[in-house]
Parts: structure tokens; sequence; C-alpha cells
């Protein structure tokens, strides 16, 4: 089960994000369980970018596994002593990657869910190696075709797999979205549930802060959940403009 058992007690000397944590593997168990489904089947990763480690260690010690960030740069700053020491923590790539970060980028993730690149699926392949940590990738489909969003055009797919298939070291695992703000996701959503179905894929990425609870009806197996756990990130950096633009896109997550 995705959810713990937490007595009152506990509760007591719980901090607030693992307050927070602990709500949402409640809603991700009550919804899985409403709609038939498995709650350990659902990957619930926090986003834990432009936050400080001080910050995330509480929930690993609360057990939680599985976090994201989106530059390369910053995760191995903060991640590379823990993940040296803890093998069990999974880190995900949620972020666009640059080809110049692909190879401290498989060394340090497990996960990368942006790819929208045949020359990033190219030289992943080729510095891959059996000692690499990355597992999974999931290709970032932009079915909205929003110019501020990376990703995929519905009706470049098919090329893209049929290119794709040419590098076989690691394979697409599944597919990625980020519906527009101000609409409806399950629209987004069912489609590319529909798409993986089509493509014969295991995995899906898709559901945030404000919308999980969706993605889980529609079939997701990975949510990306930063703000609800987190809180704004605000709250603990002295943000730049830019880091100002970074913490309302985080908002969504």
């Amino acid at each position: 089960m995705i959810s713990d058992k937490v007595n009152n007690k506990d509760k007591e000397t719980m901090t607030d994000i693992q307050k927070n944590l602990q709500t949402i593997k409640n809603r991700i168990e009550k919804t899985a369980i409403k709609f038939k489904r498995d709650p350990s089947e659902i990957k619930l990763i926090v986003v834990t970018k432009k936050f400080n480690f001080e910050k995330i260690k509480p929930l690993i010690d609360a057990g939680h596994l599985f976090f994201g960030e989106n530059k390369v740069q910053e995760a191995e700053k903060k991640w590379s002593d823990t993940l040296s020491k803890n093998k069990n923590i999974e880190l995900h790539m949620v972020g666009p990657i640059q080809s110049n970060k692909i190879k401290p980028a498989i060394e340090i993730f497990s996960a990368i869910h942006s790819i929208e690149k045949i020359k990033t699926l190219k030289i992943i392949n080729e510095k891959l190696s059996s000692d690499s940590k990355l597992k999974q990738l999931f290709l970032q489909i932009n079915i909205s075709k929003e110019s501020s969003k990376s990703g995929i055009y519905l009706e470049e797919m098919d090329d893209f797999f049929n290119e794709a298939k040419k590098y076989s070291k690691i394979g697409v695992s599944g597919l990625m979205t980020l519906p527009p703000p101000d609409e409806e996701p399950s629209l987004y959503f069912a489609l590319l549930n529909k798409l993986s179905k089509k493509n014969m894929l295991k995995y899906l990425s898709m559901g945030m802060s404000s919308d999980f609870e969706t993605a889980i009806a529609l079939g997701s197996t990975h949510i990306r959940v930063g703000e609800a756990i987190m809180g704004p990130c605000l709250l603990y950096t002295s943000p730049s403009p830019r880091d100002k633009r970074q913490c309302r896109m985080q908002s969504s997550a």
C-alpha cells in the first residue's frame, strides 16, 4: 500500500512536510481504491526542485524514496552524497534535459520524464553503461501544442516511435504530459492513456498537486507532486526574478 498507518502519537512528532506527505498518500490510496486500482502501482514523486536538502530530509526520514528534480547540476549538488548512501532512493528528472548534461544525468537519475528528441535518445544509448543509474525513459507529449512547453506533437509520434526503435540499449517505458493550466485535464489524461495503450507502454507520468486524483482515475502510474507537500518554494529561498518564475511553475506541480 502507498500509505502507512500513523498513530496519534506519531502524528504529534511529524513535521508539517511529513504530514503533507501522509495526507497525499492517503488521498492517492483512497482514489485508487475508488477506481479499482492497486495503490501500490502508483508512484508518488515528490518534486523538490529549488528546495534545499534540509527541507527534503524529513521526507527521507519518513521513509519516502521517490523525488523529482528539474536541473542536473542542482540534483548533483543536493543528492550525490545521499544517493551513494541510500541505494533505494530514486531520483526522477522532470525538466528538459540538455545534450551536454546527459552523461551526468544518467549517473544520478533513475528515470527521465522529458524525452522529446531522437538526438537525446541517441546520446543516452551511447553513454549508457551497466553501471548507469538510469532505467526508465518517458516521452513528453505536448498534446495542446503550447509554445511555452516542450514535447512531441501528436502527429509526430508515429515517426518518433519508429525512429526510437533503433536505440535499443534502453527503450521508452512510458509517456508524460502537462495539460494547459486553465483547461480540464481529464481530456488530456484520457488521450495520453489511449496513446500508451496503442504503443504498448507500461507507464503514464501525469498528474500534479491540483489534478493527481483525476490522473489516477485515468490510469496514471507516476504522479509528480510539489507544492501540496513541500509548500510554496518562495518560503524557503531568497528568490531572484528568475527564481520567482520557476516557483510559479512549481506551484502547478
